[in-house]
């Protein structure tokens, strides 16, 4: 039970004083000095911003006007060492020694190549003139060969298999015929020298990429290489433009400028925020330090008003609101007062209502306590609901019972709780306001796992004290084990009458199947001694085949109504299911019924009763082959399942394309003498499930009705000996 106590006027005087101190100097000190702040820090930022836009343009602009005149330097040096000797004649030697003393004075340009207009390596320098190479795949040969002009290329992957750039050119005759072309590769060491020592002083990055958006040089050795061409700048510089942007480079929010090169090449050169913004973070730091003395002052200076005008107000306001927060707070106040005056004299009756309220709540509590553990305590779900229907409390046996939490259902409607099957449930809590007995009744629910109750509900109406109606208490007792045990009780009743029946019938048939018996052992006797073709010898064979099981089965149920059992064996299950197709190909064949076999692997084993298992799966195929009038297509397929630390399970389906089963009746399938057939007995699927039981295994069926019929036999999987399971 909680006591609220009024909130007090002081305390609103109190809150508005400081509120009063707040906004007077919010008004003199702190906006303008926000106000100045933001002023300054986006003046600042705009000012800077522009002016490393200004330089990194300007830097930019610098290093591709020299990398540009370096390209070109290094082209004239191989046109001069491309000069062909007396018009025609192309003397490699000649060449080779030019290109030595071009690297040699060149800080572009490491490595001169030739090859003849056949791609055969004439020579590389600075290494000597050899004659053992071979052709290999040159970057921008067959340009150069045709535009008779210089190219250069995008990074690629050199004989050493290093990452070069190369600058091809073409050797020609006095009448412009191609003999060949020079190579020369450009020192990236040297490139990306120059962008470091532009970089140093504005603490920034620079780099260049080829067409392709790699890495050709950078200020950063670990970018050399690397594939760049997602990165904006790249795409920017991909549609031959120039400008400013803003990126990430390396995780760092930074300024940069990209600027297009010759030969289609790109610069970029930037520099990161933390080291463009120095200046201005400092100069933040500052204002925001200045700002915080500010705003300390301002409320030190609030706390030391307050407290000298209002302690006395504030320590009855504290009092009171304890004694609203808990109702059990200790008698004792501080004095707010030295002398009795009006303050001292309220505070001592705070007191005295505090330790009263205290007593009163402490009763409360006791017998709220003493009713939470009697409901708690009995066995049944117990549920109130207001006059709107809406739940207002419900046990932890009803959290049992139906599965639904008891926070998820307080404040619910009970009518949009989903645990009626019916609507039985529902009318017994409209109680009308002119009686207060008890009404029960039994009906059906469904819990929040979808699993159905029965249950016996009783409800009645609640009263206050006046006499008004205020709710309805129902209680909820489930009785679906009652009503189990009953159901089971019949059921065995019923199974012990069949199996008196079956057992008197199983005798019945023994006699004459004795006859039939006999009869099959002469007639394949005489079969044997005088043969009459392969039709004859097939039918008396099965015959006889078939006779002898339905002895087996008679003497087996026998057996089994004795508790004694065929003795298990290992059994393979496709020629148990190819023996029993063939059992019954003349049947299949009158039913125009197509057998399909799908077996996932040969071999597989299980441990059961053959002649068990043949009765079961013969009357599931004839069950298929019965709800295909029509005739249809029996699929029989076999498969396994592996599973960690077992042998695995194996499945055999057998699948038709009959009328299939309606919803209605799968329900009952189960259940003996229950049958779709007109004459059927009803005892088929229930044999067949016992025998799957007594195999460890389990029989599940799919059906729906005019789409055919599923029927999968499940067996925990055998391995010969001498393997493991997997």
């Amino acid at each position: 039970m909680a006591f609220r106590l009024p909130l007090h006027p002081v305390d609103s005087i109190f809150r508005s004083i400081k509120i009063k101190y707040l906004i007077i100097y919010s008004i003199v000190i702190i906006i303008p000095v926000l106000v100045i702040y933001n002023l300054i820090l986006n003046y600042t930022h705009r000012v800077v911003e522009e002016d490393i836009v200004r330089k990194n343009a300007l830097s930019a602009d610098a290093l591709v006007k020299r990398f540009n005149a370096e390209i070109s330097d290094a082209v004239l040096q191989l046109r001069l060492i491309a000069e062909v000797d007396e018009g025609v004649v192309v003397k490699p030697q000649n060449m080779y020694d030019r290109a030595k003393l071009t690297i040699a004075s060149s800080s572009m340009i490491q490595a001169i190549a030739m090859v003849d207009a056949n791609k055969r390596i004439l020579f590389e320098a600075p290494f000597a003139v050899r004659s053992d190479y071979h052709d290999q795949q040159l970057p921008n040969f067959d340009i150069v060969r045709w535009s008779k002009n210089y190219a250069v290329s995008d990074l690629v992957v050199n004989a050493s298999g290093q990452k070069v750039v190369v600058v091809s050119f073409p050797v020609l005759d006095s009448r412009e015929q191609f003999l060949g072309m020079l190579t020369a590769e450009i020192s990236q060491d040297h490139l990306s020298e120059v962008l470091s020592a532009s970089s140093v002083s504005t603490s920034g990055f620079g780099f260049i990429l080829d067409r392709a958006g790699q890495v050709i040089a950078a200020s950063s050795p670990s970018d050399i290489g690397a594939d760049f061409s997602a990165y904006p700048a790249a795409i920017a510089l991909a549609r031959y433009t120039s400008g400013s942007m803003k990126g990430v480079y390396h995780g760092e929010s930074s300024i940069m400028a990209y600027k297009t090169m010759w030969d289609g090449w790109g610069l970029v050169f930037g520099v990161p925020n933390r080291h463009a913004f120095k200046p201005m973070t400092d100069l933040s730091g500052a204002l925001t330090g200045t700002f915080l003395i500010i705003l300390v002052l301002t409320v030190l200076f609030i706390g030391i008003g307050a407290q000298k005008l209002l302690q006395p107000i504030v320590q009855l306001t504290k009092f009171a609101r304890s004694i609203e927060r808990n109702g059990s707070t200790a008698s004792r106040l501080p004095a707010v007062s030295k002398s009795q005056d009006e303050l001292a004299i309220l505070g001592q009756t705070m007191v005295s209502m505090a330790d009263s309220l205290r007593d009163k709540q402490k009763m409360v509590e006791d017998n709220e306590r003493y009713l939470r553990d009697v409901i708690e305590g009995i066995p049944y779900a117990i549920i109130t609901v207001d006059n709107e229907g809406a739940v207002s409390h419900v046990n932890r046996q009803f959290e049992r019972i139906t599965g639904y939490a008891v926070d998820s259902v307080i404040g619910k409607l009970w009518s949009d709780i989903p645990l009626q099957a019916n609507e039985a449930g529902i009318d017994l809590l409209r109680v009308n306001e002119d009686w207060g007995d008890v009404r029960d009744s039994e009906t059906s629910i469904t819990d929040a796992r979808g699993n159905r109750r029965m249950v016996k509900l009783a409800a009645s109406a609640i009263f206050n004290v006046q006499g008004g109606r205020i709710g309805t208490i129902a209680v909820l007792q489930d009785i679906t084990q009652w009503k189990l045990l009953e159901e089971h009780a019949k059921q065995s009743e019923k199974l012990a009458l069949i199996g008196q029946i079956s057992t008197g019938i199983a005798h019945e048939i023994k006699n004459p199947l004795a006859i039939l018996s006999g009869a099959s052992e002469l007639l394949k006797e005489e079969v044997d001694e005088q043969p009459r073709g392969d039709s004859v010898d097939d039918l008396v064979n099965d015959i006889h085949r078939v006779v002898r099981r339905m002895n087996g089965i008679v003497n087996q149920f026998l057996s089994f109504s004795k508790m004694n059992g065929e003795q298990v064996q290992l059994v393979p299950l496709d020629k148990l299911l190819d023996e029993a197709l063939h059992l019954l190909k003349i049947k299949l064949r009158d039913a125009g019924v197509v057998t399909v076999r799908q077996y996932e692997e040969p071999g597989f084993m299980v441990a059961g009763k053959y002649n068990l298992l043949m009765q079961m799966f013969l009357n599931l195929m004839i069950n298929s082959i019965e709800a295909m009038p029509d005739g249809g297509m029996l699929t029989i397929r076999i498969s396994a399942k592996a599973e960690e630390g077992t042998a695995g399970s194996l499945a055999a389906e057998i699948t038709d394309t009959g009328i299939g089963i309606s919803e209605q009746a799968m329900e009952w399938l189960f259940n003996p003498f229950f049958s779709t057939k007109e004459q059927g007995s009803g005892l088929g699927l229930t044999i067949a499930r016992d025998i799957m039981l007594e195999h460890g295994g389990e029989l599940h069926i799919q059906s729906q009705a005019g789409k055919g019929t599923t029927m999968r036999c499940t067996f925990p999987q055998t391995l010969p000996e001498g393997e493991d399971s997997p």
